[in-house]
């Protein structure tokens, strides 16, 4: 029996440094989570959304940094070459796989892990209220009797609302008629239309919301299988009868090297902050819906968007 006991109390003490020299000590610092787009745009507010819970559920804060240029490139690459430790992470929405394809950058696509989804959302094209068009086929219309006249904004050659954009104008078959005008961040955009000096801008809902609410602008389609809680009054393309239905996940990523024990801490955080009510009821208020997907399923969506997007780039003449 005393044999037996004194086996059993050695195992504990051998067993129970391992269990807790395995617990990471992390985190003892802020976390920075980096945007690639300009502040005040879509994707930087939804990544905003992660700071208010980020002390109950991680014990440390969450800053949000904006890193903006070459469609996502610029932050996707500073995260991609940082100390993969879990302190630098990375808020990106398609802009990710789209990038590794058009343009000549400095990471693979290999280089990040999938943390967890957060949203998934749809874009829209949004014009000045006295455009004289009101809807899709009016707007291909007079596309066709004004060759030329018609362009249209986004933040970056390669940028998601890029590539979105081009997809809605290629279901509506004027590729080749519009002129495109890149700008450093959509607000820079939807000014442009506001002066009159664009006529529409790809745009995500939360970055248009007020100027439509407010009478400015108006929607001509948006790019999803059904009409969005937000701006209820504003059809779908599919509606009017052009396929446009591609949508945007948004998530957090990781350095692919971060070690898998600080992994497992953010994939648990994550989950109880995207999850909670607060979260989602300020995601909502902002026109974020959440579509939260854990570590291991948001990295096989990754993994399967690339080669979606490989392909659609192709279709819509974006790359060879």
């Amino acid at each position: 029996m005393k044999k037996a006991m004194f086996t059993l109390v050695l195992i504990i003490l051998l067993v129970l440094p391992a269990s807790l020299a395995a617990a990471p000590n992390f985190p003892v610092k802020p976390v920075e989570v980096v945007v690639g787009f300009a502040a005040g745009g879509g994707t930087h507010l939804a990544a905003e959304l992660l700071t208010l819970e980020a002390t109950t559920y991680l014990g440390q804060p969450i800053q949000v940094t904006c890193k903006p240029g070459a469609g996502g490139a610029i932050g996707a690459t500073y995260v991609a070459a940082a100390k993969a430790d879990g302190y630098t992470l990375l808020y990106a929405t398609m802009s990710l796989p789209i990038s590794l394809y058009m343009d000549s950058v400095d990471f693979s696509e290999n280089d990040f892990v999938g943390l967890a989804l957060a949203s998934d959302v749809a874009p829209l094209l949004a014009v000045r209220s006295d455009a004289p068009f009101n809807n899709a086929k009016e707007m291909k219309d007079w596309i066709a009797v004004n060759p030329g006249k018609f362009s249209w904004s986004h933040p970056g050659v390669g940028s998601t609302l890029h590539v979105l954009g081009a997809n809605m104008l290629y279901a509506l078959g004027v590729t080749r008629q519009v002129k495109e005008v890149p700008f450093k961040g959509t607000n820079e955009g939807i000014s442009a239309v506001l002066g009159g000096h664009v006529t529409a801008v790809s745009s995500f809902p939360a970055t248009v919301l007020e100027q439509v609410r407010a009478g400015k602008m108006k929607v001509i389609g948006v790019s999803s299988s059904k009409r969005i809680a937000e701006l209820p009054d504003a059809p779908t393309f599919i509606e009017q009868g052009f396929k446009a239905t591609l949508t945007s996940t948004r998530g957090i990523f990781a350095p692919a090297k971060t070690p898998k024990d600080v992994l497992a801490v953010l994939d648990k955080t994550f989950a109880k902050i995207i999850q909670s009510e607060d979260f989602q009821k300020r995601a909502i208020k902002l026109g974020e819906p959440v579509v939260y997907a854990d570590s291991a399923t948001f990295n096989a969506m990754y993994r399967e968007q690339l080669t979606m997007i490989k392909d659609l780039l192709k279709e819509i003449g974006l790359t060879k």
